[in-house]
This record gives C-alpha cells, sequence and structure tokens, in this order.
C-alpha cells in the first residue's frame, strides 16, 4: 500500500514571514492526516492490501518557499521525499541566491531519498517549470497546493499546476494562503471544475480525510470487491483439458495442435522480457503483476471459447442423433436416451461456465494485463500518469462497475512502482523511444497483423464448411428429385436417409453460422488492421521523437492505441456470454 503525495506552491518572496511560520504546522497536520486515513484504511480493510505497513512518498521541486517546508515536514514524518528538478542539478542552482538560500537547496537535495533530473533548457525556462508541474501531478495520487487562490501569473506557477492536477483528475488540498491578513486562512479540498471556480469538498476532520483516502486508494463498489477477492484467490494451474477450441483451430487447419494441447506453461516462464528491467527501473513488481493477470487471461479464455465451441457441437449432435432415428428405428429408445443425456450436457457445460464465470474472468483478466503492458514506459518519463486514472477516479459512465476493479488494481501497481532517478538527458529520451518500438509497438503491430489474418481465416473456413454442408442439401434435393422421376420405386427406401441429410447437415451448418456469429472474426479483424494503422503512424513519429514531453504524447498515444482496441473488443464480446444456443 503506497501513497504519493506531491506538492506545488508560492516561493519564499511571496510569502509574508507570518505566514511561512504558520505553514509548517499546517502541512504537519495535512501530511499526518493522510497517514492516519491511510493506516485507517489498510486496517480497516487488510484483505485488499499487503500486510507490509504503507509506504509514504512525497514528490516535490524543491524551490524555495512552499517546496522546502513541506519537504521538511514530509522527512519529519517518514515520508520518501523524491526531488523532481526542471534542470540538471547544476543548472537548477542558478535559481537560488547565493549565500543561505544556495546552501539550503544543497541540504535539501542531499537530504532527498531520490533526486530526478529533467532535460530542461533555460532557453525555454517556463517550459522546465511546466514539465516538472506535470512531473510531480503524474508522480502524485494527492497534490498539496500552498496557494493564494488567485490568478497565476504564468505558465508553471502554482494556479497553472493546480489547474493541470484538477484536469487529471487528481484531488488537490489547498492550504488558502490569504495575503491580505497576512494568514492561512482555511484548508479545503478542490475535486474538479474551474482553477478559479473550483468544485470544493469539505476537510475539516479525520473522516473527511479518510473519505479522500479512501475514494484515492480503495476499491469503489462491493461487486469490486468481491471480485478483487476472486482474482486473489486464483491459484496456479498448469493443465487444462478444455481443449475444444484449439482442436476446432486445427481441424480448422488454422493453427497447428500442441504436443500437449492441454498444458499452459508457468506463470514464472510467461514473461516475455524476463528481465525484471526496463532501461534502468525495476519492474519485478510490474512484471510479476502482468505475467499472472496473462496467465489467468489465457486460461479463461480457452475454458469460454472451448465451452463455446462444445455448446454449438452438441446442439448440433443432438439433432443429429434425434434423426439418427429415421435411418435405425430399432434402436429409437436408445436414441431418446442419448439425446436427452447430449441436451443434459450441453445445459450442464453452459451451467459449469456461468457457475465458473468463465467469460467474465476472461474478459476482465485481459483488460487488467493489457492494461499494466504499457506502465512501465509511461513510468520512465517521469512525466506521464497511467492512462485510466481519470476513468477510476471520475466513475465515468463509459466503463461498466464490474472492469472497475481492474484500474484500481493497476493503478496499485502503478504507485508501488519505483518512480524513475537520475538526469534525464536528450540519449536517454532517444533511448527509451527505441525501447517502446523495438519492445512494444513493433511486437503488437506483429501481433495484431497475425490476429487479423487468423480471424479471417477462422470465419472463412467456418463460412466454407457451412456452404459444403448446404451444397451437401442441394445435392441431396436434386438426387432425390431426380430418384423421384426417373427411379420412383428407390424413393422409398431413400426417404428416411434423404431427411437425414436435409435436415442434418443445415443443423451442422447452423452449428458453423453460430460459431462464425458468436466469435465476430470478421469484426475482430477489422479492429486488428485499424490497430495496425494507427500502431504504424505512432512508431514513425516515436522515431522522430527527441523532446521528452512530444515523447510522452506519444507514449500516451500507444498505451490510448492499445486500450482503445482493448475497450472495443472488451465491448463487443461483453455480451457474448456462454449460452444455450436457440
Amino acid at each position: 500500500m503506497t501513497l504519493n503525495v506531491g506538492i506545488t506552491g508560492h516561493r519564499a518572496n511571496a510569502l509574508d514571514e507570518a505566514i511561512t511560520a504558520e505553514l509548517g504546522e499546517n502541512l504537519d497536520r495535512v501530511l499526518l492526516s493522510l497517514i492516519g486515513a491511510t493506516r485507517s484504511l489498510r486496517e480497516s480493510e487488510p484483505e485488499h492490501y499487503a500486510a507490509e505497513p504503507p509506504l509514504f512518498r512525497f514528490h516535490t521541486a524543491l524551490a524555495t518557499g512552499a517546496d522546502q517546508i513541506a519537504a521538511r515536514s514530509a522527512r519529519h514524518h517518514d515520508f520518501e521525499v523524491r526531488a523532481i528538478l526542471p534542470f540538471s542539478e547544476a543548472e537548477y542552482t542558478h535559481d537560488f541566491a547565493s549565500g543561505e538560500e544556495h546552501r539550503e537547496f544543497k541540504r535539501q537535495v542531499a537530504a532527498a531519498d531520490e533526486v530526478f533530473c529533467l532535460p530542461g533548457k533555460r532557453a525555454h525556462e517556463e517550459d522546465a517549470y511546466v514539465l516538472v508541474g506535470k512531473a510531480i501531478i503524474a508522480a502524485a495520487d494527492i497534490v498539496v497546493a500552498v496557494w493564494d487562490g488567485d490568478e497565476g501569473k504564468g505558465r508553471g506557477g502554482t494556479a497553472h499546476v493546480v489547474e493541470l492536477a484538477l484536469i487529471a483528475g487528481v484531488p488537490v488540498i489547498h492550504i488558502c494562503v490569504d495575503r491580505t491578513n497576512k494568514t492561512i486562512s482555511d484548508v479545503r479540498l478542490l475535486i474538479g471544475g474551474e482553477v478559479l471556480d473550483p468544485e470544493v469538498a469539505s476537510l475539516a476532520g479525520p473522516k473527511d480525510y479518510i473519505h479522500l483516502v479512501t475514494g484515492v486508494l480503495a476499491p469503489h463498489g462491493e461487486i469490486e470487491k468481491q471480485h478483487i477477492a476472486q482474482y486473489l484467490a486464483e491459484i496456479e494451474q498448469t493443465t487444462n483439458w478444455r481443449i475444444e477450441y484449439p482442436m476446432m483451430l486445427s481441424l480448422l487447419r488454422i493453427k497447428k495442435l500442441p504436443r500437449r494441447p492441454w498444458h499452459q506453461g508457468r506463470v514464472a516462464d510467461g514473461h516475455e522480457a524476463g528481465s525484471g528491467k526496463s532501461g534502468d527501473l525495476d519492474t519485478r513488481t510490474l512484471d510479476a503483476a502482468y505475467d499472472w493477470a496473462n496467465f489467468l487471461a489465457i486460461r479463461y479464455a480457452q475454458l469460454f471459447r472451448s465451452g463455446h465451441v462444445t455448446n454449438y457441437a452438441l446442439a448440433a449432435l443432438a439433432v443429429i442423433v434425434a434423426l439418427t432415428g429415421l435411418i435405425v428405428p430399432s434402436i429409437k429408445i436408445w436414441l431418446v436416451m442419448v439425446e436427452l443425456s447430449v441436451i443434459a450436457l450441453l445445459f450442464y457445460n453452459t451451467h459449469w461456465g456461468s457457475k465458473g464465470e468463465w467469460h467474465r474472468k476472461w474478459l476482465q483478466y485481459r483488460h487488467l494485463a493489457e492494461s499494466l503492458r504499457p506502465l512501465a514506459y509511461l513510468k520512465r518519463t517521469g512525466l506521464a500518469g497511467p492512462p485510466f486514472r481519470a476513468d477510476f477516479a471520475e466513475r465515468s459512465a463509459r466503463h461498466e462497475e464490474s472492469t472497475d476493479w481492474t484500474r484500481w488494481y493497476a493503478a496499485s501497481i502503478w504507485r508501488q512502482m519505483e518512480a524513475p532517478i537520475g538526469t534525464m538527458t536528450d540519449e536517454t529520451v532517444r533511448k527509451l523511444a527505441h525501447d517502446v518500438l523495438t519492445e512494444q509497438v513493433r511486437p503488437q503491430t506483429a501481433y495484431h497483423e497475425i490476429n487479423a489474418k487468423r480471424m479471417h481465416d477462422i470465419d472463412h473456413k467456418l463460412h466454407e464448411v457451412g456452404n459444403f454442408l448446404v451444397g451437401g442439401v442441394i445435392a441431396a434435393c436434386s438426387l432425390y428429385i431426380v430418384v423421384y422421376f426417373f427411379m420412383h420405386d428407390w424413393v422409398k427406401p431413400l426417404t428416411a436417409p434423404f431427411v437425414f441429410v436435409t435436415a442434418g447437415f443445415p443443423a451442422l451448418s447452423a452449428a458453423a453460422f453460430g460459431l462464425r456469429g458468436h466469435g465476430e472474426h470478421l469484426v475482430t479483424a477489422s479492429r486488428s488492421i485499424s490497430t495496425v494503422r494507427a500502431l504504424r503512424g505512432n512508431g514513425a513519429r516515436l522515431e522522430d521523437a527527441t523532446e521528452l514531453d512530444v515523447l510522452t504524447k506519444e507514449l500516451r498515444d500507444t498505451a490510448e492505441i492499445m486500450l482503445s482496441d482493448l475497450n472495443e473488443w472488451s465491448l463487443a464480446y461483453r455480451e457474448r456470454s456462454l449460452q444455450v444456443p436457440g
């Protein structure tokens, strides 16, 4: 369990001495209240968090005034302090007057647990201050703003950072500076709206802080909590006897059946890179979370798809068994019993899949795995927040409640991940762009190209099967007409086989058509082709990206492209639950 807090506020030259003296006490109260609320949440919902005590991180640009006062307060209350500087440390020292101000900055940097320097340039100083504000917002779950509430004097100032935080869906604890009376007038919570006309919530006592922290760190609904508990209770199973779907692909000559189709590789063998590193960033926590979600998504996909294939096969088989009684009437009673058994098996298969929630688990676990996929590269920028934070914070109407837990879980992994440290240079930016291209964009482009062809081939082969069966019916009917007019004495013996073919083949054809319709293979192929085009354009822009803010925008686009495809896929399959064909 981790809580990240960021700070923005006026510099020392904008704060009266009386305000400065009072500010430290207010910051102490705010940080202690956040600590208390987080620990209270941990104690009230221990099943959702690790057994270790909560970790508190504080992100600050270490400017004079509010930033440095807050950093001292955070260290005093055992926060890990991460300094995010707009320039290299050597360049940033020019922002501080020689003498005690300069020495205090050096002390603050030395006392920080981590230091991250953005690649700001003096020639574009305002852009550098905007960049550091965005970096603090990206790192923070909650931003504390020491602000007079007035319109800002330019980009990168306190008012602008507050505005950017509200746009990003990050709650802002506003410590109100009253310049006229030289005092701190109020502490309130900003949760949306315009920067000069924000939506305000009370922050008067412990209950308000608990409500704030719960909204940021905890799953929101009982259904979500139930699904989280089920996810955490999953166990690793490397044997999956439901192999009907891979068998169908093999019969259609789409994909060769593995030597042991019932075997699924271990979770530990599943990670695509396996190094636990992305650049200099430690990604072991993220890799483990992705591997587990991906493992479960693969398992439940095969369970659901195989159950789906079996249902259509059993429905067709029930018709064939019934028609067999026309050919072999002497065993009619036994065929009736077999038909009832087949129908019972069909209902049992549907019940088993519904009870096991194969459909929901497949969609949600895949959604979780793909939400985790781009996080390492976004994290390495130091400038991007998780792509789903605003969706979760706003409880967007575009997403059903039952999928929100995956965003909650992914956000929890995000805040646990290590943040980038060191100095971001032009070379670092190029290296990150190269890594994303080679490790994500190009492999995902290749995957969607293969997926588009495979989905098209499945639809085409099932269409061919259906056409063949319908052709068989036409041939049987034509033959029957010929026999009726030219060899009439043969008609009666052929009647039962004729009915078998003309009724049985359409049943098999309907099963093939049902598999086509339920699978929506052409729609999936079309989406994959669109994703390929979007990723190719994104990849071309990534190759040209040399500035951090440009690269960050393109990485957000990369994540958006992949998550948009995922959301469309989830929407298409949401209503395709396992059902009895009818």
